[in-house]
């Protein structure tokens, strides 16, 4: 592991301390990010009480053992006994882990949870990570984030072309299929980015977040929906060796505690947005909606990188099916009770 910075004696134990309840639990996320940081520690806080102490997961915030990017193949070798994350990081490793952190022009939140609890979808993340000795479930729920800021307004598909954007995974993949140039950029470096053209746009998060980093000093064109990310998943993982060592109950606490996070960060989340909208509107920002256009010619390249992915790959095609097949029947049931 390159930045791994863990003393001899713990990497081989992946605890901390002297107390073998207490594991170092590395978030891909800083802790003062709204309510993912708080989220995390009501996740340690609830396995704790529900475990009567006897165990204790130790929130280190981005980049305090371990680069967000390696928190996967730290856990799987057991350096790190779990992680927070984003599905979408492990993508390098297996490219349908893709699925489990957002899907394009895909489910919302409850659509979401109910497919990977319900219809087949956590049996497949947990095969996809088996082979790099990982357990995955999902552990908290991100609403669905806007469409990003842009320097220009975008009214067709071709204002696309050219413009370098700050967007990564199936998303950066999609917006190339339409001429555009998707970059990867952390978060701190994307506003002086956007202020010396260096980017012309970016995606990132839902306004509360948005706001933090000054995006609506340098951007003046916020656009919605969020076609690339509907929803999105925090994944809490663990190391295979250490979650099957840990007894029956012990493990029912994580899961029960990763289902109250989903909730809460759903509730948390909501509310307080339009607070944010109206402070981007007094400084000058236009808060828009994608042409439908746009939104058309987005929709189709989306299905388009599914197409080509699916082929690549046996697992992302399989994946695919099943939220296809488990859609079919959701929507079916949506579309008799919706109210017209």
């Amino acid at each position: 592991m390159k930045t791994l910075i863990l003393g001899a004696a713990l990497a081989a134990l992946g605890i901390t301390g002297a107390n073998a309840a207490d594991y170092n639990l590395q978030s891909a996320f800083a802790k003062g990010l709204p309510v993912l940081g708080p989220g995390i520690d009501r996740f340690a806080q609830t396995v704790s009480t529900l475990t009567n102490g006897e165990v204790n997961f130790i929130h280190l915030g981005d980049g305090e053992l371990s680069p967000a990017f390696e928190i996967f193949d730290n856990v799987g070798a057991g350096a790190i006994p779990a992680g927070m994350s984003f599905a979408a990081y492990a993508a390098g490793r297996a490219p349908a882990a893709a699925l489990f952190g957002s899907m394009p022009f895909g489910p919302d939140a409850i659509k979401y949870v109910s497919w990977v609890h319900h219809g087949g979808g956590l049996e497949l993340w947990r095969e996809i990570y088996a082979p790099f000795n990982v357990v995955p479930m999902p552990c908290g729920v991100i609403i669905s984030e806007a469409g990003g800021w842009y320097t220009k307004e975008i009214n067709a598909p071709e204002d696309l072309q050219g413009l370098n954007i700050r967007i990564g995974g199936l998303g950066g993949a999609i917006l190339s299929k339409l001429g555009a140039n998707a970059m990867s950029l952390p978060a701190g470096e994307i506003s002086t980015a956007l202020e010396t053209g260096r980017l012309d746009a970016t995606e990132l998060s839902f306004p509360m977040v948005d706001r933090l980093l000054g995006f609506d000093k340098v951007a003046k064109n916020y656009y919605f929906p969020g076609w690339h990310q509907p929803s999105g998943l925090i994944e809490f993982y663990m190391n295979k060796d250490m979650w099957d060592g840990l007894p029956d109950q012990h493990r029912k606490a994580i899961e029960t505690a990763c289902m109250d996070l989903n909730l809460w960060t759903i509730g948390t989340a909501v509310v307080g947005q339009r607070v944010y909208l109206d402070a981007f509107r007094e400084n000058g920002v236009e808060v828009r909606r994608f042409p439908e256009e746009v939104l058309s010619a987005l929709r189709s390249a989306t299905e388009e990188v599914y197409a080509e992915q699916s082929e690549a790959d046996s697992m992302f095609a399989r994946v695919m099916d099943s939220y296809r097949s488990f859609s079919a029947a959701y929507d079916e049931y949506q579309d008799l009770n919706r109210l017209e």
